[in-house]
């Protein structure tokens, strides 16, 4: 239920650019409640942008989360200083516009219109590395840019795009060696958040290919909430969170045509999907809170301070272990991405203030 409550907050019965728009509006509003003292067991880095995703850029002590706030952009987290930096937003932003790439990318993306959502890094040259993330602002797309992290602090520059089709909404983004891109749209038009909640398909997976004009829509990757998505080392398998079977689904990247295996979680509807060693992590509110009335039953009642429980899945056996859980930590909600960084377990949030670490035991 955990990223439902994001992509909840984010469309509030429609998905779209201008419903995108105004959901991240709304988190921002309510995002700033609270102080940052440790609360639960948790400590936070605040003044950030609904940070919904994160990811570590390799060997180094650097976070990168994203800004589902208009504006917000892209934030840098220092996980030993316990700070957070802007890594591109306007007024620092730099443009190198990869052409060849992604030649039919319209325009550069704007900064002050941004709403950056999901993350994919992928390894480029030595201590370089492409971002992608899944936008609302402005346009609905897959924004790609270049992280330098050969200096003292990493460096990122926009170099390009991908339009999402229809002006589908895309929630996660993940990509395959070749550089070919799979994202999952959580609810398409016409459908709702209570299809979700009853198990009734609603989203899907997409693929982009170098060279292609636009994505392809990938048929038998239909589930309720399709949330987060990854991709196997090997490149031969990919992954998607669904919402509301609370499963992990594996697929073929050469027939995805049916699910070849699933993981079944418990007590929540996993977010985002990343590899950590050789096991996929997730993470999600629990959904049944008592002090909120039990599971959700309108989109507004994911804003309720829920307990949040990280998971781990063998992607072969898809055996489930759980890594973490943790209690209502108000104003703190919303747990969507879990990575443990140098003894400490860090949590995404898609609709306060702030990430959370504590002590990964």
């Amino acid at each position: 239920m955990r990223r439902i409550i994001c992509f909840l907050l984010l469309t509030i019965g429609a998905i779209g650019g201008a419903g995108a728009t105004r959901g991240a509006a709304a988190i921002s509003l309510g995002a700033q409640a609270g102080g940052c003292a440790p609360t639960a067991g948790l400590n936070f880095v605040c003044g950030l942008g609904a940070p919904e995703d994160l990811v570590l850029v390799p060997n180094t002590r650097w976070l990168i989360a994203s800004g589902m706030v208009a504006g917000s952009g892209l934030h840098l987290i220092d996980t030993q200083a316990k700070t957070a930096s802007t890594l591109f937003a306007a007024g620092t932003s730099a443009v190198r516009a990869d052409k060849a790439r992604f030649a039919s990318c319209p325009a550069p993306l704007d900064p002050k219109q941004a709403v950056l959502h999901g993350l994919s890094l992928r390894p480029a040259q030595a201590g370089r590395y492409t971002l992608y993330a899944t936008n609302h602002g402005g346009r609905e797309s897959i924004e790609v840019f270049e992280v330098d992290a050969r200096g003292t602090r990493p460096a990122a520059a926009w170099i390009g795009c991908v339009l999402m089709p229809n002006n589908w909404a895309a929630n996660s983004v993940a990509v395959f060696t070749d550089g070919a891109i799979v994202a999952t749209v959580l609810v398409l038009p016409g459908k709702t958040f209570e299809d979700v909640w009853a198990g009734r398909n609603t989203g899907l997976v997409v693929m982009w290919t170098p060279g292609s004009k636009e994505f392809k829509t990938l048929a038998g990757t239909e589930l309720p909430g399709n949330n987060g998505i990854e991709t196997s080392p090997d490149d031969r398998e990919f992954y998607v969170a669904s919402i509301g079977l609370h499963r992990i689904v594996a697929y073929s990247r050469a027939d995805p045509s049916k699910p070849l295996r699933f993981a079944q979680l418990k007590e929540f509807g996993p977010d985002n999907i990343r590899f950590v060693g050789d096991r996929l992590y997730t993470a999600g509110v629990i959904e049944n809170e008592a002090a909120c009335g039990g599971p959700p039953k309108k989109p507004e009642d994911i804003q309720c301070p829920r307990g949040w429980v990280v998971d781990a899945i063998d992607p072969k056996t898809m055996a489930v272990t759980e890594i973490a859980r943790g209690p209502r930590a108000a104003p703190y909600t919303g747990t969507a991405t879990a990575i443990p960084v140098g003894g400490n377990l860090w949590l995404s949030s898609f609709n306060v203030d702030r990430i959370a670490y504590r002590a990964l035991k």
